[in-house]
């Protein structure tokens, strides 16, 4: 095979192994949040550090996964571990917020889903329509954006682990 066929083959595997963790990764922080939600805090009052709680844990589990898995044929460097924390914890601050709101101003969209919804009796409100909606679009395009800074910068680097 030709070296673009297996960078294209190699790109492709990894593509599908990222958004498969990034599944895994999103229903282990649901579950962990809805735990801490209803069974550890039985409070509302707290979801803040329950979103906190559960996102760090699936972020740590995010990086395990990652790199013995995604780019297992890296080695673990300070820098990655510095760069994958110091990415995530932007994400969840600034960009993850930043889409959040954007993606709330679509409103027709939402209007759409719930009067489809509607027609078809399924037992969904407009604010759950909404909600899950801006979710759904929100880790899409994180998503996205993870994969393109894991793969340039923070896995790109450092020898292989074959290498040392």
């Amino acid at each position: 095979m030709m070296n673009q066929e297996k960078r294209i083959i190699k790109t492709t595997e990894r593509v599908g192994k990222f958004t498969i963790i990034g599944i895994i990764l999103t229903i282990f922080n649901f579950l962990i949040y809805t735990f801490l939600a209803r069974v550890i805090f039985n409070t509302n009052d707290l979801l803040w550090l329950t979103s906190i709680i559960s996102y760090l844990l699936a972020t740590i589990l995010a990086f395990f996964l990652h790199f013995n898995i995604t780019w297992k044929e890296r080695s673990v460097t300070k820098k990655n571990i510095f760069m994958f924390f110091l990415w995530n914890g932007i994400t969840a601050i600034i960009i993850s917020p930043f889409f959040t709101w954007l993606f709330g101003l679509i409103t027709p969209l939402y209007e759409l889903l719930f009067n489809i919804s509607s027609a078809l009796n399924l037992p969904f409100d407009y604010a759950f329509i909404e909600s899950t909606s801006i979710f759904c679009l929100t880790c899409a395009v994180t998503m996205v954006l993870n994969y393109l800074f894991y793969d340039k910068i923070v896995f790109s680097k450092g020898k292989t682990k074959d290498e040392k």
